[in-house]
């Protein structure tokens, strides 16, 4: 159940003006793993702090300071401890750790957003220039930098983990034999398919690279037979063929609508009769004024990912699914996360 965090208008305007500072005291006291040695300890005064993370006092009490003023650490019988927010999101065991998303902002993104306004004046992703490898994607760049590569799809595994578990429990995928997942990384939702049913087949269809981190992955025998991986680059190459579902999975925010519909005819293409595609992704409202996370995360598509992509609506997905052909479409929105499942029937 989400709770709110009192804050005055003048604080909100802070924040955001000084919004890079926050991430900073945010990172440096995950860095410093001061939120685990607070829980750990009970608490901790600024002098057992500056001891505990190997600091003198003023820089202690500096970050001390910072991750107060934040609500994040509160200060209770003359000890520093962490705030209930700390303990859900910022504990390596809890509720939702949320790490792996600040190393991706820290490590990728966040020196490439410095180029949102040229981006937005030629509408393309200038920010990649801060990136070394080939290609205009941030997914061609990746595959030049490995330790880079890792942090991303360590993101979007731990990011895709909680809306694919509610995914399992909504959709029945038993009455499909074989399934491809485009774009399925590290084969975390192919592999957890499998293990739920016993007698499906999926294929990971996604970049070579990523395809050899995925394999490694996985370690019951059986599973393993049923998961198979076929490198190949989506917008240039057909689709593996042979597949009655195919998984269109967090893919519909990366590209423009129109190559979206031209992505799903492919997928209409390599389907049966009767075959279904299933597109799954993180949304916007209809309306397009919200909710803030997707207005957080669209600049990233355009400034670094693709220079074409934003969170898109449960209505874009529906339109473009009609116009690859499906003759028969289903749209299921609200589903929590922010998410949206859309299935079209050939």
């Amino acid at each position: 159940m989400a709770t709110s965090v009192p804050i005055s208008e003048a604080d909100y305007l802070r924040i955001l003006i000084h919004g890079h500072t926050a991430f900073e005291l945010l990172r440096t006291g995950l860095e410093f793993d001061l939120f685990q040695k607070l829980e750990d300890s009970g608490g901790l005064d600024l002098t057992e702090t500056a001891e505990a993370l190997g600091v003198e006092e003023y820089p202690a009490r500096v970050l001390l300071l910072g991750l107060a003023s934040l609500l994040l650490i509160e200060k209770k019988d003359g000890k520093f401890v962490n705030a209930p927010i700390v303990r859900r999101k910022l504990l390596k065991d809890g509720e939702r750790f949320l790490g792996p998303l600040i190393d991706i902002q820290d490590k990728i993104i966040n020196k490439t957003l410095v180029d949102f306004a040229e981006s937005m004046r030629q509408s393309t992703n200038v920010g990649l220039r801060h990136l070394d490898g080939p290609g205009d994607t941030l997914y061609s760049k990746l595959t030049a930098t490995p330790d880079l590569q890792k942090v991303f799809y360590d993101n979007m595994g731990d990011a895709s983990n909680r809306a694919f578990e509610q995914f399992l429990e909504y959709y029945d995928f038993s009455g499909i034999k074989h399934a491809i997942d485009i774009g399925g990384g590290d084969g975390t939702n192919s592999v957890k398919l499998a293990e739920r049913y016993p007698e499906l087949e999926m294929t990971v269809f996604d970049q070579e690279s990523v395809t050899r981190l995925a394999a490694d992955k996985i370690e019951d025998p059986s599973v393993r037979k049923r998961v198979h991986f076929h490198p190949g680059d989506m917008l240039a190459d057909r689709l593996p063929e042979g597949a009655d579902a195919i998984l269109y999975f967090h893919i519909y925010e990366i590209w423009s609508l129109e190559r979206n519909t031209e992505m799903l005819r492919k997928c209409y293409d390599a389907l049966p009769e009767g075959g279904t595609v299933l597109v799954y992704n993180f949304v916007s409202n209809d309306e397009g004024t919200g909710a803030l996370s997707g207005g957080l995360v669209s600049p990233y598509f355009l400034a670094l990912a693709s220079g074409e992509g934003m969170t898109w609506s449960a209505a874009d997905m529906e339109q473009s699914v009609r116009d690859a052909g499906f003759s028969r479409v289903e749209r299921f929105a609200d589903l929590g996360f922010s998410h949206a499942l859309v299935v079209g029937h050939k």
